[in-house]
């Protein structure tokens, strides 16, 4: 059986047990595709073979694929009932990562009233970055990424609807977490198609944390 696995900065390796993601925790984004804002945070899941950590990714030839930039948490302790004062316990570790969607089928899906996990779930859809120590205060800072050299999002960990103690709170008392669990906590507002032979850099502050090129 394939392990999928995801590396800390300091050499750890983590095997990656689900991929749980957050809808429309950016007021931005949740205007820019005209949903309303909630007043609890909405999760979904990805499969787990739709994580990469590759550098070069093949499209779907046939799909129109939208970018989304997210900030990403491990967690490294398993819980349920975690209280948001305790939350930081269970991480170790942030990252960026790139939500990729089919935004034609989401859509559709969507208009159907019918659940929309084939739009997020397809191979190399859920990117990550290497990932680092869990400084609340280094992740403050803007996140953003590149498409070709220009900037197409951008966001901060301040301006998220529902904060990370709270979405791990919120989320632990549905759902035991597991060691090796990650989050995809929200976009904000800029998403947009990505074509083959584009660059992205995905950044934090001055830093470029990923470049993945696609084909």
């Amino acid at each position: 059986m394939t392990e999928y696995r995801i590396t800390h900065k300091n050499g750890d390796q983590y095997p990656v047990r689900n991929i749980y993601c957050v809808g429309r925790n950016y007021a931005g984004h949740a205007r820019e595709l005209e949903n309303p804002l909630l007043k609890e945070p909405v999760f979904f899941q990805k499969g787990l073979t739709c994580l990469t950590t590759e550098d070069r990714i093949k499209l779907p030839s046939d799909r129109t694929i939208h970018h989304e930039i997210e900030l990403v948490i491990l967690i490294s302790r398993p819980g349920e009932g975690i209280t948001a004062d305790n939350a930081m316990d269970h991480i170790g570790g942030f990252a960026l990562g790139l939500d990729l969607t089919d935004r034609k089928l989401q859509n559709e899906l969507k208009e159907g009233k019918l659940p929309w996990f084939l739009s997020k779930s397809f191979k190399n859809s859920a990117v990550v970055s290497t990932f680092f120590q869990p400084d609340m205060g280094n992740w403050s800072e803007m996140f953003w990424l590149k498409i070709n050299g220009n900037v197409v999002q951008k966001g901060q960990m301040d301006d998220m609807e529902f904060d990370i103690p709270f979405l791990i709170e919120f989320l632990s008392s549905r759902i035991p977490l597991l060691e090796g669990d990650i989050v995809f906590t929200g976009t904000p507002e800029g998403v947009g198609t990505v074509e083959k032979g584009d660059v992205l850099e995905l950044g934090l502050g001055e830093s470029v944390l990923k470049t993945v090129r696609f084909r």
